[in-house]
């Protein structure tokens, strides 16, 4: 570029820049610049986070909205469920806006030429990072808050919600045994409005020595004063239970209608996964193993995969800084397919880094290696590409 051309280049790119007159004021003052690259910045990443949270939301709400439809949950029941389904996806969300919003920053600067105007007028590359780390650090801090507390809570109401706003005939699956407390109950098929349950058989284990079985042709979900509690209204069935002193015979009394409360308590804390536990519980859940307790945790895994939780959310917040660090080399670079490139340069980043954090996700929790090692390398090999790549870009060999 002629001489000629880089004054008129840093002349616009001056012009771009509030209350900045001139080169050397430039300089001497670059907090104006990191105020103007904030702003940029900033604008370009609240819109991709409007555009990531709409399509994730949209996409894993999509997934049970079928079956509250169906359970004729109306249109404050649905935005009920994706208020509590949005803090769940906010942690993904907000790095990848903040990677989407340096790209298309710098890109928009380098196509314009402005990266080439305040380069000729002698600021450098890393002096154009401090704006981009203060963005980074705030959504790190973002992240650990949703990650450590908003997130598992969110996953907890909103199973519970769903629960609650959904038909509870969907936790009856036909053909299976469903363990609540000190009863058993098995549902042989679903039919229609006047008999949603069928070929009901419940055992009631509560008192070994008078153990009991109920059985009935149709049943129905009634409602409870409690939310933890199933209520049933059981419709033309029979209890059996043993005859006081006889063991070759029972008792059966026949009924047309019953009503029968069973306490899904157990049933709700046995269903908690690690992800649905918040940061403290799960370092209380860390310390019950090392005493030599056993936790109840679904999915399995012990401390292992407590542990991996653990290491999982101290690490997951740093792809917002590391990310927005590695994008500073990769906007400043000359563009020649357009502005959209830095769009499609976030998706590939992006997919890229959560493919790496997926699969280190998963072999700590598989055992192949430890779950620090394997959770923390994304960010550490994020963070070495980046130091390359920005090298590359202040030696000028793009």
């Amino acid at each position: 570029m002629a001489p000629a051309q880089w004054s008129i280049s840093a002349r616009s790119a001056l012009a771009r820049v509030d209350g900045v007159d001139s080169i050397a004021e430039l300089m001497v003052a670059p907090w104006i610049l990191w105020r103007y690259l904030l702003r940029d910045i900033f604008f370009h990443a609240v819109l991709g986070l409007m555009v990531c949270t709409l399509l994730l939301v949209v996409q894993n709400t999509l997934r049970f909205l079928e079956e509250l439809m169906a359970a004729g949950v109306g249109t404050a029941g649905l935005i009920k469920v994706v208020a509590l389904v949005l803090p769940s996806y906010l942690p993904y969300a907000i790095p990848t806006s903040l990677l989407f919003g340096v790209l298309l920053a710098f890109g928009r600067m380098s196509a314009d030429g402005e990266i080439v105007a305040i380069r000729s007028s002698g600021i450098s590359v890393p002096r154009l990072l401090p704006p981009v780390f203060a963005l980074g650090l705030i959504a790190m801090f973002c992240t650990a808050q949703l990650v450590f507390e908003v997130e598992p809570n969110s996953r907890r109401l909103m199973k519970e919600t769903i629960r609650d706003l959904a038909s509870t005939v969907k936790f009856f699956v036909p053909g299976d045994f469903r363990n609540l407390g000190d009863r058993t109950i098995y549902v042989h098929g679903i039919g229609d409005e006047a008999c949603p349950l069928q070929g009901i058989l419940i055992g009631d284990f509560s008192q070994p020595e008078r153990t009991s079985y109920v059985a009935a042709e149709c049943g129905k979900v009634a409602e409870a004063p409690e939310t933890r509690i199933l209520g049933l209204t059981l419709l033309d069935g029979s209890i059996h239970f043993p005859s006081n002193g006889e063991e070759d015979r029972y008792d059966k009394i026949e009924f047309v209608k019953m009503r029968m409360d069973m306490d899904m308590s157990s049933y709700i804390e046995s269903a908690r996964k690690p992800r649905d536990f918040t940061m403290p519980e799960l370092f209380v859940l860390d310390k019950q193993f090392d005493r030599g307790e056993n936790p109840d945790i679904r999915g399995g895994g012990g401390q292992r995969a407590v542990r991996v939780q653990i290491q999982r959310r101290i690490a997951f917040p740093f792809a917002a800084l590391v990310l927005a660090f590695l994008s500073v080399p990769l906007g400043i670079r000359p563009l020649r397919s357009g502005r959209s490139a830095g769009a499609l340069t976030a998706i590939g980043v992006m997919a890229l880094y959560w493919c790496l954090f997926t699969a280190a996700e998963i072999s700590a929790e598989s055992g192949l290696l430890p779950p620090v090692l394997a959770l923390w390398s994304p960010n550490f090999a994020v963070t070495a590409l980046g130091f390359f790549m920005l090298r590359k870009t202040i030696r000028g060999d793009t």
